[in-house]
């Protein structure tokens, strides 16, 4: 169990005292903290439950609401624990990059270090790419040109037909 003893909220430090070693998992299971006044003499204490989805990713200390970023892939951050994984450069909502190849990857990354997926390889063995080269060759300019013949054919009808209507009905 872990007892708090005071916290100076001024710049932030708290000093603890442990009573017991540290109740710490990456399981995701709770840890409990006894809380007590600065003068505590006589006085009873109170008990706070506190999750492990409540500590930075970075530092894995205690994130407080005040100087908390996040949720980010379920992780949270203190203002100055987020940084990219790579350089340690200092980021924000508006610089921040997750991995988008790899979703189980729960890191923050810069600009210039989030993994990118690499040139693709081609090669003869990939299933699809036999596929497609075994698949029948087609002349699509034929094929285009049959389409226009028959259009224009179907076009010059319809005009020659109306030109004789026109024809007959003048001299009728």
């Amino acid at each position: 169990m872990t007892t708090i003893t005071s916290e100076d909220t001024s710049n932030n430090n708290r000093s603890s005292t442990n009573t017991s070693p540290a109740s710490f998992n990456l399981a995701g299971e709770s840890t409990l903290l006894t809380t007590t006044p600065a003068a505590a003499t006589g006085s009873s204490s109170s008990s706070i439950l506190i999750s492990n989805r409540d500590r930075c990713r970075r530092c894995n200390q205690l994130v407080y609401v005040t100087e908390r970023i996040g949720p980010v892939k379920d992780s949270l951050y203190h203002k100055l624990c987020f940084k990219c994984l790579k350089c340690d450069r200092q980021l924000d909502f508006k610089t921040y990059f997750t991995n988008s190849i790899d979703l189980n990857d729960k890191e923050i990354y810069c600009q210039s270090h989030v993994p990118r997926s690499g040139k693709g390889v081609f090669s003869t063995e990939n299933i699809h790419i036999q596929n497609v080269m075994k698949a029948p060759k087609l002349n699509v300019m034929q094929k285009l040109d049959d389409r226009l013949r028959l259009n224009m054919t179907i076009i010059m009808a319809r005009l020659t037909q109306t030109i004789h209507v026109k024809i007959y009905s003048a001299y009728a």
